[in-house]
């Protein structure tokens, strides 16, 4: 069993895909529309992990972020990914980055266009 992907509701489904793929280097995967007319578009890297973002044009559903804490992508490093993402897509800040000595980690957070709260993390 793995796991194959996180959903999160998008409400500009051109700005997502522009973050995550132009400015965060994620992949087009695939994209279907259901029969109610909702776009489910999926972004993901070579190791099999992806985000599906459901898209609808109608404007009938709500994009609530409060649900979800964050959304980790492992990094090679945390300061340069930070700097590079915020510095190409101008945007906002959660936490700079911050050194987590109780997860041995370095981890970086940033809002992407919906509000959703993006964590990079990596090694010290």
């Amino acid at each position: 069993m793995h796991v194959a992907h996180t959903a999160i509701w998008v409400s500009n489904l051109d700005a997502s895909t522009a973050f995550y793929e132009d400015v965060l280097g994620l992949t087009f995967l695939r994209e279907f529309t259901t029969d109610d007319g909702v776009v489910n578009y999926y972004v993901g890297t070579d190791d099999g992990g992806a985000i599906q973002f459901k898209y609808d044009p109608a404007g009938e559903r709500t994009v609530e972020p409060a649900g979800i804490d964050h959304l980790a992508l492992a990094v090679d490093d945390a300061d340069e990914t930070f700097d590079r993402v915020v510095a190409e897509s101008g945007c906002g800040v959660h936490l700079e980055p911050t050194t987590f000595e109780a997860a041995d980690r370095r981890a970086a957070f940033v809002y992407d266009p919906d509000g959703y709260v993006v964590e990079f993390v990596g090694p010290i």
